[in-house]
């Protein structure tokens, strides 16, 4: 089957016409359509033989739950009378309700061993195994002895194959392929609340297997000598195939391991499945330790096959152990463990980690002392990054284990610290993060001083002492640049784990004080004047960044105002030689020290929590005013006059990373601090200098960046900046605005244009998605003053009772401003899709919401002009004289799309939408009837909500109620005229399964049911498409009958309830005074549908339009009732708007 797969190769063996000459683009037409009409049928036999395997091995599973099993009663207990087997447990059968003997069982059992060795496909070897471990689970539960065998002699037979000889790496078959699925079907079949003893057995079997390969490295390569022996004996005997044999060989040489090494992959693969499964973890619990041993020491192995699985397994194991990785916070958020928890749960791993580590580092010494940096790979031990990673997982401990323990964590600090001396910034790196589970609280403070007294003071005894080597024994400083790093690596992965996360406020400020006492000592590390290396610039400033962090949130600190002065003159130098340098060349560490001290210096203005999306943002003042006053410093004071300059100098660097990081920070900036009330943000000088700036320059300023800005991550700052600034202003109140600020609600008209285009040329330009949502998000912003603009106009107009007349160049602006509200509604229409991405439709709603299209209804409904019919086609242009119809069109669309997305599938797009509109309603005249701004329990009842207002502020419209008949019309065209009732496996789904389309149908439907030109329409597209379904349906019976398809029903019931309406508005109003027409009309109807009435809702809705029409006409209609619909009687209590009352 494997051959036959993609493979092409035969079709040259296809007989063509020689006879005719053709081209060589006419034969490759040809080749072409013969490979497509040939594989088509090659991809269905696959497709039929797996899924047909599957089928077969579900089937047996579903026998063998169902099926009495042969009895275990002997034949001489059963004359004795001996009944030992409980009735209730497995019931005792004769021969004659046997339907399975033994054999026919150990057959079964045979087959699914063979799929699971043989099949390569995941979903057969799935199924498989599910039908297996419904096998082996049935016989395990019998207290029929020789039924329990028979899964220990599968068991055996499985062992067997995985140590076969003579396997190649063709045998791995995708990480073992189903020999881990087989092993798993054993294990899962074993009774709950018994002892196991496949799985024990089997994880000593399978641990002793994978160690097998460590125990003699230098084991000769026999297998391929007997191989190569045999291959050559063969090639002798066939001399005409010589050539073909030597091809053979050597492609079967490549493929061949030492033996063993392909059993040994097989093992890892098995003990990562049992690891992995949350079923197994407490019966797998008792031999981690032993299988993450053989793990780490497996990454030593000279194959390349070993060490991958080894590192499967490994994971899984440490997954297991420790738990999942939170990769934001970089810890473990579920079953996390502290290394003082850890080792005592599992000691056998401090001896070998302990030993382990011993020989790593020694060998990271003797690499330093022959300079043999150019052979990394003999230099990093193959154990050392795994042991890192494992001692990186564990958390900070809060007490010190008690002295003598051989189990503490700590002993393995000298280690770690060597670590710091390699060459390797990875090993450095994984060895800073493993230092943070090995130090306890109450040794933080002395480690700490510790690490930072090593670091050397000035720069003349960094030359002074550039070759010695470090020495922990005898507590010589290093003194080396790799040195250096790893200590600040190792000073900045202890203060933001272990230091941050102290309860003790006091200890914490205590720690910083001592701490700046001694890095203020090595400040040339930090200047790139006296250093230079920016690795270690960067990594300086980075420590000191997170102690003013720590300092930030004491509520008694003292060192804020040393921190942060010490902070701020460092980040300064850095970003004044980065202004005024420019290199010649492309130096990434160089860049990187930039945008840490962008990030460092404007964090001692204002600093924001780690969590991006987090809306909620630390600032100085709310957690101390001593704190915050250190700030407030003359020199401080004096150096803040400088800060806008800064962050123009900033936005605009020529380093892509600098102005991301400036723009980050100014996002945060505004979104904290731009909400507050001016008296609040006295406390820092910073804070008003930038607010002061940002009223007279952000706006501009943003303007020219994005004119010129070309990498698209610093492009969506500025466009999200923007809107977030341009959102806070709107939003202020009349009183607090100050009229000095520039921002889009204050621009003038031209001004606004031109920044539209300039959106609507980016959003036609850009091709990421996180740019196109801030675009979207600053259209919302213009049209909410082009929204104000053209509202004050219209309105203006009206009040002047007299047909529009304005000049030229005036008409041209009132066009424009239409047409670019216009364009925006269609945008957001589209967008709103179901098919569109989740996070384009929050940015829709959002920008829906902030343009303020919504509440506009409000003020233009009672100025809509009722004196003419709505047209079936949009207009192409705009008319002056329609002008308030036009915009309530508009408005109209925005409301409905914003009521689809309340149906959207994402929940937490519906909430805030629902909580959005409220507000609308709550600001309104209409506002105390409605809902409090309070997301209810279920949104259905906003969207309900969202009618109610409608109706009150355009009830007196015919557009409106137009509008409401076009929605139930065009659900009743949901479905494609094309194609046939018959929905194939791999059919497209809808986009959005939320969605109840019937709920809004009624909820029109039961708003328009006085009016009456809508009647025959419905009418009309009833019977067309009920002739079109059952068109279709002919020669496929459907069960359920064709009136309970999932197409028919929506179309049929909401065309009905259409035409039903609309014919009580017809008998209300008296509109027609032929009985025929209507009678005429009822019995076409019956006549089409009369196949759909088996359906009860469809049917009862029909009934209710004859009875409907009795009164009427006051006479019998018998007639009109299809005599294959049974009773005619309608449900009592039956509704046609059950879903709304």
């Amino acid at each position: 089957m494997d051959d036959m797969v993609d493979d092409d190769t035969f079709l040259v063996e296809v007989p063509t016409d020689m006879d005719v000459p053709a081209s060589s683009s006419e034969h490759d037409a040809k080749t072409s359509k013969l490979v497509q009409d040939i594989r088509s049928p090659e991809q269905i036999v696959m497709v039929g033989c797996w899924l047909a395997m599957k089928e077969v091995s579900l089937l047996l599973g579903t026998i063998i739950r169902k099926i009495p099993l042969p009895s275990n009663i002997p034949s001489d207990k059963s004359k004795a009378g001996d009944h030992f087997a409980d009735a209730s447990d497995v019931p005792s059968m004769t021969t004659s309700d046997v339907m399975l003997d033994l054999k026919q069982l150990e057959t079964i059992g045979k087959h699914f061993l063979e799929v699971l060795l043989k099949m390569k496909h995941n979903g057969a070897i799935d199924k498989t195994r599910a039908g297996f471990t419904a096998l082996c689970n049935r016989l395990l539960c019998s207290n029929d002895p020789r039924l329990c065998r028979l899964t220990e002699n599968w068991m055996e037979q499985l062992m067997e194959k995985t140590t076969a000889k003579g396997q190649i790496v063709d045998d791995l078959l995708r990480r073992s392929a189903g020999i881990p699925a087989a092993f798993m079907a054993l294990f899962l079949s074993e009774p709950e609340g018994t002892p196991k003893k496949l799985l024990p057995r089997s994880l000593r079997w399978l641990i002793d297997v994978a160690s097998q390969s460590l125990l003699d490295p230098t084991e000769a390569n026999s297998a391929t000598s007997d191989l190569c022996k045999s291959l050559s004996t063969k090639s002798t005997q066939a001399t005409a195939a010589a050539l073909q044999l030597e091809m053979d060989v050597s492609q079967k040489a490549s493929k061949t391991r030492d033996e063993g090494v392909i059993p040994t992959v097989h093992a890892f693969n098995v003990l990562r499945a049992a690891f992995n499964d949350t079923n197994l973890a407490t019966d797998t619990s008792g031999f981690s330790a032993e299988a993450l041993i053989i793990s780490i020491r497996s990454f030593s192995s000279p194959y390349w096959e070993v060490r991958n699985s080894a590192c499967l397994a490994y994971t899984a194991l440490v997954r297991r152990m420790i738990g999942f990785l939170n990769v934001q916070k970089r810890e473990s958020a579920r079953r996390a463990l502290t290394g003082l928890e850890f080792f005592h749960r599992y000691p056998s791993l401090h001896l070998f980690l302990f030993n382990e580590l011993k020989v790593a580092t020694d060998l990271l010494t003797d690499a330093s002392s022959e300079h043999s940096e150019s052979n990394l790979a003999k230099v990093v031990h193959p154990s050392l990054c795994p042991m890192l990673i494992l001692l990186s997982r564990l958390k900070p401990s809060t007490i010190t284990s008690e002295t003598g323990d051989g189990l503490d964590p700590f002993l393995f600090m000298p280690f770690i610290r060597r670590c710091s001396t390699q060459s390797n910034l990875r090993v450095r790196v994984l060895a800073s993060r493993a230092l943070t589970g090995l130090v306890s609280n109450e040794k933080l403070p002395v480690v700490l001083l510790t690490i930072a007294s090593e670091l050397p003071c000035t720069k003349e005894q960094m030359k002074d002492t550039r070759s010695s080597s470090f020495n922990t024994s005898n507590g010589t400083h290093v003194s080396s640049f790799n040195s250096i790093h790893g200590m600040l690596l190792q000073l900045s992965s202890l203060l933001d784990t272990n230091c941050r996360n102290l309860a003790d406020f006091s200890k914490k400020d205590q720690i910083l004080g001592d701490l700046i006492q001694v890095l203020v000592m090595c400040s040339w590390i930090g200047s790139p004047r006296l250093c230079p290396c920016p690795i270690l610039n960067a990594s300086f400033l980075r420590v000191l960044d997170q102690m003013l962090s720590i300092a930030r949130i004491c509520q008694m600190g003292k060192n804020f105002g040393i921190i942060c002065n010490f902070l701020w003159e460092l980040s300064s130098e850095c970003l004044d030689i980065e202004s005024s340098h420019k290199p010649s060349y492309y130096d990434p560490t160089a860049v990187e020290l930039y945008k840490q001290a962008a990030v460092s210096y404007f964090s001692c203005v204002f600093q924001a929590s780690k969590e991006e999306g987090e809306e909620v943002f630390q600032i100085s003042h709310r957690f101390s005013p001593p704190t915050s006053n250190l700030v407030q410093t003359p020199k401080m004071d004096n150096t803040f006059v400088k800060l806008p300059e800064r962050l123009v100098l900033s936005m605009s660097s020529p380093s892509y990373e600098v102005r991301h990081a400036t723009m980050k920070w100014l996002l945060q900036f505004l979104k904290s601090t731009g909400s507050v009330r001016e008296a609040n943000d006295q406390s820092s000088d910073g804070v008003m200098i930038v607010h002061k700036w940002a009223k007279t320059n952000l706006q501009a300023t943003l303007m020219k960046l994005l004119s010129v800005e070309n990498h698209h991550k610093c492009m969506n700052y500025i466009l999200r900046i923007l809107f977030t600034w341009n959102l806070l202003q709107f939003q202020k109140l009349r009183d607090q605005k100050c009229p000095e600020t520039i921002y889009i609600g204050g621009m003038n008209c031209d001004s606004v244009f031109q920044f539209w285009d300039k959106l609507v040329s980016l959003y036609e330009l850009a091709r990421h998605t996180k740019t196109q949502e801030a675009l979207i998000c600053c259209m919302g912003i213009c049209v909410k003053r082009f929204a104000g603009l053209f509202t004050s106009y219209v309105l203006s107009e009206v009040e002047k009772e007299n047909a529009i007349d304005c000049k030229t160049d005036e008409l041209e602006k009132w066009t424009h401003l239409y047409e670019c509200i216009s364009y925006f509604v269609s945008l957001i229409k589209q967008l709103s899709a179901a098919s569109e991405p989740v996070n384009m439709r929050k940015a829709a709603a959002e920008s829906m919401v902030v343009s303020g299209l919504l509440e506009q209804a409000e003020l233009i409904g009672s100025s809509v002009v009722c004196n003419y019919m709505p047209s079936e086609s949009p207009r192409s242009c705009f008319e002056p004289n329609e002008a308030i119809n036009m915009f309530a069109d508009e408005i109209l669309d925005i409301w409905f799309t914003c009521i689809g997305l309340l149906e959207d599938e994402d929940v937490g797009l519906r909430q805030r939408l629902a909580m959005d509109v409220q507000k609308c309603f709550a600001s309104s005249r209409f506002g105390k009837g409605f809902l409090a701004s309070v997301v209810p329990s279920q949104v259905e009842k906003v969207i309900e909500s969202c009618f109610e207002f409608l109706s009150l502020v355009f009830g007196h419209w015919i557009g409106y109620f137009d509008y409401l008949m076009r929605w139930v019309f065009s659900a009743g065209t949901c479905v494609a005229s094309g194609g046939d009732l018959v929905r194939l496996v791999f059919d497209k789904e809808i986009d959005n399964h939320h969605e109840e389309k019937l709920l809004i149908c009624q909820i029109c439907s039961w708003l328009n049911e006085f009016l009456q030109h809508w009647r025959m329409r419905f009418c009309q597209q009833l019977v067309s498409f009920a002739n079109d379904h059952i068109g279709k349906q002919r020669g496929v019976n459907w069960v359920g009958g064709v009136g309970n398809h999932k197409d028919a029903f929506l179309p049929l019931y909401a065309n009905m309830l259409g035409f039903h309406a609309l014919s009580n508005c017809v008998f209300i109003r008296g509109g027609i005074t032929d009985d025929g027409s209507l009678l005429s009309d009822v019995v076409k109807l019956g006549e089409t549908i009369d196949p759909f009435l088996r359906n009860p809702l469809i049917r009862n809705l029909y009934l209710l339009v004859v009875k409907s029409h009795e009164r009427m006409v006051s006479a019998s209609t018998d007639h009109l009732i299809p005599k294959s619909s049974g009773d005619d009687s309608i449900w009592e209590g039956f509704d046609p708007y059950f879903l709304i009352r």
